[in-house]
């Protein structure tokens, strides 16, 4: 298994991370380096990837580096719901988008990453419940 590298700093967790197949969340590290390493990407075009203040950071999957030098730097509350809903595998809830001043943008990346992280529709155990 390949480190994970970094340059300049590290993104805070938890991560959304677009992987070109579908979004991928990771709560630490070592299950982000996990998860990575099960992944084989389509190409090597930097991948987006979104941390818990809603920062925007690159993932070159050549070298496993993060880095925050990308052309979207903040991430909105509506744009990560957009792409969570847009992308999320048949099975999966939908991310209300309603009451958005209501909820902080950690508390919106946490919550994807919950159901990122949750079992499919259909499981003997159910998906959390996002209010």
């Amino acid at each position: 298994m390949t480190a994970i590298n970094f340059l300049f700093r590290k993104p805070r967790f938890p991560l959304i991370i677009d992987t070109g197949y579908g979004l991928l969340g990771a709560k630490s590290w070592a299950a982000c380096e996990k998860r990575l390493a099960l992944i084989t990407f389509p190409d090597m075009a930097p991948r987006d990837v979104i941390d818990a203040t809603g920062e925007g950071f690159s993932l070159y999957p050549e070298h496993i580096a993060f880095s925050p030098l990308t052309s979207k730097k903040r991430w909105t509350k509506a744009a990560i719901i957009e792409l969570y809903n847009s992308q999320k595998a048949p099975g999966r809830p939908e991310y209300p988008t309603t009451s958005l001043g209501n909820k902080s943008l950690e508390k919106v990346v946490k919550d994807i990453v919950d159901l990122l992280a949750a079992p499919m529709r259909g499981d003997v155990t159910a998906a959390p419940r996002i209010r």
